[in-house]
Order: C-alpha cells, then structure tokens, then sequence
C-alpha cells in the first residue's frame, strides 16, 4: 500500500497499514527483476535551459511524435498518435518492449463496462470516481479532481479499445473499498497487453528502437522539438518531433540516487520490480522546468514467491501467443471449472508472483534468510524485512501444524486476483518449485540448501519468544515455502500535467510540444488500489497520443508567425 515519508528517517510508527497483496499475473520465471534487458542506460547531464542547443548529434531521424518508453503508456501514445497519421517513434532503453504494464497485476478497474452490465451490476463513472477518492486517502486533498476524473469517465472507452485489440478479461471481480466489482482481469496476465500493443502499433507503421534510451529533451524557442538519446554501445541520435514529444518512461523505483534523493536511503536498497524505471521522464522534464508531485509516494513493497518455472506444460502455454484460441477457453475454465481445478489453473499458469500472507507468521511461521539465521524475530513489518534480504530472499518455515491450519478455508496461504485462493495443498501439489517438505529440520535444510545447525537454533529462538496465539515449530513434518523476496512495486512522483496530459512548467503553463503519460505523467494523482495504475497508463497513453498528433508542428508555427 503506498505511504509517504517526509523526513530522510523511517519511522515505522508512520506507516500506513499493508493491506494483502494480490499476485502478478501472466510472467514465467525467466520475467523475475533483473537488469540484463536495460542495455541503454540514460546518461546523466545537466542540460541547458530553454534558449538552444549545444549538443551536436551524428545524424538526425525526423517524426512527427516521438515517444520515450515502450511500456503500456508509451505504446498506447503511439498508437492514438498513428491513429492520426502521425509518422511516430518509440524510443525504449530495454532490449525488449514491456514495462512496468508487463510486470503489473494485469487488472483494470472501469465502470459501466459490458462485463458488468451482463451480470446485472449497476455502475457508474460518477461512482467510481467517488470510490476513487475514498480510496486516495489523504492525497484526496491535494490531488487534481479534474485530473481523476480524465480516468474514471475515459477508462472504460479504454477497456473497449483494448478489447477490440483481441484482448480477452475476465470479470469483473470486488475489492473493498470499490463499491462495486470493477476490476477486469486481461487473460492470460498482463503479457497480453504489450503483445497485443505492439502488433497494433506495428500495423500502423509505428517504429520501433529498442535499446535506445533518451537523454535529454531538444527544444527551440520554448517548445520541445525532440530528443538526443543513444543505443547501447554509446551512439548518440537526434530524433526530431514535428509535432512533439511524449514522455512515458514510467517511474524511478530503479533509481537509487533518485529514491534517496526524493524518499530515503533505506527506500533506495529496494529492489525494484521493473529495473528500467530509472526517472528518466522526470529528469529530462525538469530539466525544462518541469515539475514533480508525490515525489515522496511510494508502495510499501510486499513479498512474493517466484513464478512459475518456464519449462514443462506450463511453461509452454505461458509462450504461447495470447490470443484467443488461448484466452477464450482460459475464460471459459475460470467461469465454470471446479475450484480445485482453477486454483491449479491460476497457479501454474495465470497467476505468477504469489504474495504469502502475513498471517502465516501470526500463527507461528518463520522467516530465514538463506544462512538460516532468523529474521522474523522483530515487530518491524514482514514485507520490510524481506526487502531488506534483496535478491537473495529468504524462506518461510512452517511445521505439521500450520500445513493442517493453512489447508482449508478462511486460512489460505495466497490468493488470485478475485478468481482463487491457495492453500498448503496447492503449493505441495502444483508449486514444487517454490515448496520444500522434509521429516526433519535438517533434513528440510538440506533440500533447501541452507545450513541445518543455523535452521535449527533459529527454530529454538523462535519458540523461545512465542506470544500470542503463535506455536513453536515442534510437530514434522516441516515445509519451507521460498525464497520469497519482497520488491519495490512503484514510486508515485510523476510530473505535474494538464487534462490533455501536456507537462506543465513551473508557472503552470504548459511546456509546448511536451506530453506525459503513465507513471511520467501521474500529475499528482494517487492511484491506489488495484486497477488504477494501468487503467491511468492506458487511458492517459491515448490521450497524449492524440492530442500531440493533433498539435500543430514545430514548421507550421514557425511559418504563422
């Protein structure tokens, strides 16, 4: 759940309640964070104020748009700008289009949709916007009502828009505090997106760079005129825009000096879920006197287990193009399979990063990390201590007890997104990748591959300290469910926009020729809730598109005045 902290030390007594996570849904185990695919990393410049360029690049490409960032927003910009025949580029630093859309959930909360109207749900935009801003919180205050009211009262045009793309949802389901089930899940995951994006993009002529990232903003008598950017060995590019620029390279959670800078140190060791979101939106903006909200807004990270291993059936169906010989019947088997099917369903195939609950630890689970030293042994929140292990995660440690406790319902171990909980039983049966079971304590530490001695004095520490209602881990056999690693899922500070998304400077007017979407543009908004971070990156995508592709171009001003 995002919080925000003012000051550079964290103080756990400020932090929101961490309300239970839902899962990642449609990536393999190969998708895990890492920073392979972000080959051309942004170089850090200082840039010159409006009045010139100084920079000379080896050769310029015109376009009439030039997008930055090939994640869900970036290729919805490109998209509605092509729509308008505008010749559009999109520039992505990573070797392969996805995102933070490609790592997301995969849910869209819309209102008024056909989905709900079949199952007899009486919604509304209205409605959904008064859910929106129970839901942000003290960010309700500040926040732009007219900027929330772009999604709620466009988002739903954006669900038929995708879905005329070959998308296939699934939905809609609740989640409090909406008033009604709004969230529209797209099948198979969140993958489905960005392939059905590109086709779309491709088809209409959009080029694509991949491994080209974008350095700083041109521009000429106040007005963006394009980009310098430069691939992965080191060769720098202009890519001149007509009509304008969109800036849609998501947030900073990967950037460290960013975070630190913004947020705090401690928040700077995160890991992030999607390790090209370096700011690179946000610093080329505020180079040209953009300006930054909520730069300070960040979700708390939350555990997740690994996905699903990308080899055997499962494996399989994850590489196979989401169209609709795959999605239809995935949708059919969700609506109308026996729970017990679905919840193997959901976790060997739809659903990926499964967040354990903290109520394992509640009832006297332990966390180690992977020299089996225990780490649970704190009141400082779970999902902060995972954080702290990083990469190397650690392993959630339970006996015969808690098995027989968390096999049956209300105590599931995991959940779906509205589709499907899991239990023990699921785990042992359709995750053996990520579940370990032995008679013994060393012998569980052998299968996991940790030290059997520091197992068992952390087990013995443990039950040294037991309160509440939580037991000591004396009854085998024993399970291990790891590793489980916690990750920084986004930071919210995204640059101050108009309704039409144009980036605003700091006298509030717009920066002409510039244009923000997605997490670049959040324009303060809070986005929380499952639903509305993609909903935003998609709806705020096509309007950007549209409107720089509408603008006038950089020639035909010139030849007004």
């Amino acid at each position: 759940m995002p919080w925000a902290s003012a000051n550079p030390s964290i103080e756990l007594l400020r932090w929101r309640a961490i309300r239970d996570s839902l899962p990642f849904i449609g990536t393999s185990a190969a998708d895990l964070p890492a920073t392979r695919h972000c080959r051309g990393r942004s170089t850090q410049r200082t840039g010159s104020r409006f009045g010139g360029n100084t920079v000379a690049s080896k050769s310029i490409r015109e376009f009439d748009v030039v997008v930055v960032g090939g994640g869900g927003s970036g290729l919805a910009a490109a998209i509605a700008a092509a729509s308008e025949g505008a010749r559009t580029v999109v520039l992505e630093k990573s070797t392969e289009l996805r995102g933070s859309t490609g790592r997301s959930v995969g849910s869209i909360a819309a209102s008024g949709t056909p989905d709900q109207k079949r199952l007899g749900i009486a919604d509304s935009a209205d409605r959904h916007l008064a859910d929106y801003r129970v839901i942000s919180g003290h960010l309700a205050a500040t926040e732009n009502v007219e900027l929330a009211m772009v999604l709620t009262h466009n988002v739903t045009e954006t669900v038929a828009w995708l879905r005329e793309m070959g998308m296939e949802f699934f939905g809609p389901v609740g989640e409090s505090p909406h008033s009604a089930p709004r969230l529209h899940n797209v099948l198979p995951g969140s993958r489905s997106y960005i392939y059905h994006l590109e086709r779309r993009a491709r088809r209409l002529g959009v080029v694509i760079e991949l491994g080209v990232a974008g350095d700083r903003l041109l521009h000429e008598d106040g007005r963006v005129t394009g980009v310098e950017a430069h691939d992965a060995v080191g060769h720098r590019q202009t890519y001149a825009a007509r009509r304008g620029v969109v800036l849609a390279a998501g947030d900073f959670s990967a950037s460290a000096t960013l975070k630190r800078e913004w947020i705090d140190d401690r928040v700077s060791r995160f890991v992030p879920v999607n390790p090209c979101a370096t700011g690179d939106a946000q610093r080329m903006a505020l180079e040209l006197g953009g300006q930054v909200l909520n730069a300070e807004v960040f979700d708390v990270p939350s555990m997740r287990l690994a996905p699903p291993p990308s080899e055997g059936l499962f494996g399989l169906l994850q590489k196979l193009p989401p169209r609709a010989a795959v999605t239809k019947p995935i949708r059919w088997g969700l609506a109308n399979l026996p729970n017990r099917l679905i919840r193997s369903l959901m976790m060997g195939f739809v659903t990926t990063y499964l967040s354990p609950r903290e109520a394992l630890f509640d009832s006297g689970a332990i966390l180690v990390d992977t020299h089996g030293r225990l780490r649970s042994n704190t009141s400082e929140n779970i999902n902060l201590v995972v954080a702290e292990l990083g990469e190397d995660g650690g392993y959630i440690v339970g006996d015969r007890t808690l098995y027989e406790k968390f096999s049956s319902d209300p105590h599931y171990v995991a959940t779906a997104p509205g589709v499907a909980f899991a239990y023990m039983p699921d785990f042992r049966r359709s995750r053996k990748d990520v579940y370990a079971e032995a008679p013994t304590t060393d012998e569980l530490a052998a299968e996991i591959g940790i030290s059997a001695a520091a197992l068992n004095k952390s087990i013995a520490d443990a039950a040294a300290s037991v309160t509440g209602g939580a037991a000591p881990l004396t009854e085998g056999p024993y399970f291990a469910l790891g590793p489980v690693r916690a990750y920084l899922l986004q930071t919210n500070g995204g640059l101050k926009v108009s309704t039409r998304l144009e980036v605003l400077g700091r006298d509030d007017r717009p920066i002409r020729g510039l244009y923000a979407a997605g997490n670049a543009g959040q324009g303060g908004l809070a986005l929380f809730g499952h639903g509305h971070h993609l909903g935003w990156a998609f709806t705020s995508g096509r309007i950007a598109g549209r409107n720089v592709a509408r603008a006038a171009s950089a020639q035909h001003l010139a030849a007004a005045e």
